[in-house]
């Protein structure tokens, strides 16, 4: 009789799928259990043993009960791993993609199992912060110097980003109840902050590139993680997200990451462009990165309050976050920060009110 470890999952259908996938005889899973991390996906370690006495362990990949709007199909998902994988930057090898759903209830990828953790409090405790961060700036610049041709589905936006951003965050808003005025606010001030930004090309952005979403061991980075945001983007989108303060764990010391000051990410990311970071687009990005943050854990929270995921995790990030996302918002925007422009913001057109 087929094993079931739960209502969705049945380990010998999946056995056999892994077993093919790795070209493996007599493959029987040992030990199946989620891994840390995965506020939007499903992360699960697989343990087996072969017909041959070989052992050894995977990853699987998958979406959780409910989603974010944005991240991409496992489909998707999996044709941008493979081409990260086949271009040199260091992630899981994805070792199969599996859209029968019969075997998880859901599509997953199944993945090379990395050493290493993500876990902030121990990343620190390995010392080498400055390192990690020049090594960090590295392979993003490594990463936005791909052109992927071949990812059809990633569309170049027929738009300004920022601007195409901005008006899916503006709908998003109007379309809750009430008025967010710290969200108009930033959302103003971002669209003046734009009309003097240089036009820069897009790139391959990772679309989550922070701490969490990168394993290290005391040896250094081992690889970089959760790919569902991935696209055609700003550079400094990237540089922005990493930098920004609410990713920083409350080490504003350490901006970079929370692991390390901004001169080694930026020399790191340098190193392969031959160009210096431009300062102010990362202070930019990062106020459109607490914005995106903002519209992030409002739809965390409706995962359990409106979806009924009922997450504890979940629930405290929608009541939470959004009050101290705002503060964040509010201090950066300050008037004081931007006098040049401040009458412009507060004289918009209609200041989204």
């Amino acid at each position: 009789m087929e094993q079931v470890l739960s209502d969705n999952i049945k380990l010998d259908a999946l056995a056999e799928f892994v077993g093919q996938a790795l070209g493996r005889q007599g493959l029987v899973i040992n030990n199946m259990f989620t891994m840390s991390g995965g506020a939007i996906q499903e992360n699960w370690r697989l343990d087996y043993k072969c017909a041959s006495g070989e052992q050894g362990c995977v990853v699987i990949r998958a979406d959780a009960a409910t989603c974010v709007p944005g991240s991409h199909s496992k489909r998707n998902e999996f044709d941008i791993l493979s081409f990260v994988w086949r271009a040199g930057v260091r992630v899981p090898r994805p070792l199969a993609l599996c859209e029968d759903q019969t075997l998880m209830g859901r599509p997953f990828v199944l993945m090379e199992y990395l050493p290493g953790t993500t876990n902030f409090e121990q990343i620190r405790a390995f010392g080498m912060g400055e390192a990690l961060g020049f090594e960090l700036g590295v392979e993003l610049a490594q990463l936005h110097r791909l052109l992927p041709d071949e990812l059809s589905f990633l569309k170049k936006s027929a738009y300004s980003p920022v601007e195409d951003l901005i008006d899916r965050y503006r709908v998003f808003f109007d379309d809750r109840e009430g008025c967010n005025s710290v969200a108009e606010w930033a959302m103003r001030w971002c669209l003046v902050q734009q009309e003097t930004r240089p036009v820069l090309p897009e790139v391959l952005v990772h679309g989550d590139f922070r701490t969490a979403n990168y394993l290290v061991t005391r040896d250094g980075l081992v690889g970089l993680l959760d790919w569902e945001f991935s696209g055609w983007g700003d550079p400094y989108s990237d540089l922005g997200w990493f930098c920004a303060r609410c990713w920083r764990y409350g080490h504003e010391v350490t901006p970079a990451g929370g692991i390390s000051t901004r001169e080694s990410f930026y020399k790191g990311y340098t190193s392969v462009t031959g160009e210096d970071v431009d300062h102010n687009q990362v202070l930019f990005w990062e106020v459109m990165s607490l914005l995106r943050w903002l519209v992030i854990a409002i739809q965390q929270g409706d995962r359990n309050f409106v979806d009924g995921e009922n997450d504890l995790e979940l629930g405290l990030t929608g009541l939470v976050r959004p009050f101290e996302i705002e503060m964040m918002l509010l201090e950066m925007t300050a008037p004081c920060h931007w006098p040049n422009k401040i009458d412009d913001i507060m004289e918009g057109e209609d200041a989204y009110s």
